[in-house]
């Protein structure tokens, strides 16, 4: 089981599942200088949130069995590069590439690939399957109603800011970023859920519209945002952690405006806060093929940002994905978070 060549012999090419990991806690736990092979059999695989986890038991040199856990990404990210709860069962034969926690002994990794025989290759320098739609497989829409896939890739990173950000910070700002622990302040931690935008930036999420209310739901942090429509105003509404939003149609663009935010110490972006005076506008606007939308948003709060931060991200239509929302499990997101 410790010899790869010999164990593999013609099997090559194999099934590399390629995990750019983007965890809710800081990958600093992690040696990412250092890249570990593992070969060994699949005991365990859960298919939780915040993160997807294989068992694998293997030999050490001296002939010890163990096990080591090996940590992927949230279930709709993986999903979106075409995993599914299904994909690997215990019995599995794989061969596994990671970053090792930088604790020496420990039998923890941040998953790169994971390969298995006889299965077509999926390479981390190829975009997957999953996420490629040639013009004859895309499927259009003429409504906003249904499932939305933002893939998770260099161009959206920004939005999730930490260590720097893009965008223009007052001094309380800088000084929260500058001081942040993403491993004793994250509430992702605690399975506490991101925040638009920072929310809508990767994933997959739906829309159901309605006359008098719109619902935005997402399955990463399985969060069920309300738009009401036809409301002037945000007077009466509760200071809640995902706010109040109020709805309008401009077009066929849907116009979202919510305030009423509480103070959240990530609610602008991986560590900047937000504060009462965090005010969103986002805007939904279908794709003229309709096979996508476009997703822009305008989010100020004089507390922590100096000027307004505007965002534009693409969504693809993706009914095939159907939605599959998995709660965090408090347990899973805990993980790792000791010295």
């Amino acid at each position: 089981m410790r010899s790869i060549p010999q164990r593999l012999g013609s099997a090559i090419p194999l099934f590399l599942l390629a995990l750019p990991v983007f965890s809710h806690h800081s990958r600093s736990i992690f040696d990412r200088e250092r890249v570990i092979t593992i070969e060994g059999i699949v005991t365990k695989y859960e298919w939780t949130n915040p993160h997807v986890t294989v068992f694998v038991e293997t030999e050490t040199d001296a002939g010890d069995t163990v096990v080591w856990e090996l940590e992927s990404g949230a279930t709709t990210y993986m999903r979106g590069r075409g995993w599914t709860s299904e994909m690997l069962s215990p019995g599995d034969h794989v061969i596994v590439d990671a970053h090792p926690l930088r604790a020496a002994g420990e039998t923890t990794a941040d998953t790169i690939s994971i390969r298995k025989a006889d299965v077509m290759v999926v390479d981390n320098g190829v975009t997957p399957a999953a996420l490629e739609r040639s013009e004859s497989d895309a499927v259009a829409t003429d409504s906003l109603a249904g499932v939305w896939y933002v893939p998770q890739n260099p161009a959206n990173r920004k939005f999730a800011s930490y260590p720097t950000s893009p965008w223009s910070l007052t001094a309380e700002g800088a000084d929260a970023l500058a001081t942040y622990d993403d491993r004793t302040m994250n509430p992702q931690n605690a399975c506490g859920a991101r925040t638009a935008p920072w929310l809508m930036t990767w994933g997959i999420y739906s829309i159901d519209v309605g006359d008098s209310q719109i619902s935005i739901r997402t399955e990463y942090d399985t969060v069920e945002r309300t738009v009401h429509m036809g409301v002037a105003s945000h007077d009466g509404a509760e200071i809640s952690n995902h706010g109040h939003s109020i709805g309008h149609w401009e077009g066929e663009t849907l116009v979202v405006d919510t305030a009423h935010f509480a103070n959240n110490r990530t609610g602008n972006a991986r560590g900047i806060p937000s504060g009462p005076g965090k005010h969103l506008v986002e805007r939904f606007e279908l794709n003229p093929n309709g096979t996508g939308l476009t997703y822009r948003f305008n989010l100020e709060d004089p507390e922590y940002l100096s000027s307004p931060a505007v965002g534009e991200l693409q969504a693809a239509y993706r009914p095939d994905l159907g939605f599959e929302p998995i709660k965090c499990d408090l347990d899973v997101a805990g993980r790792f978070l000791e010295d």
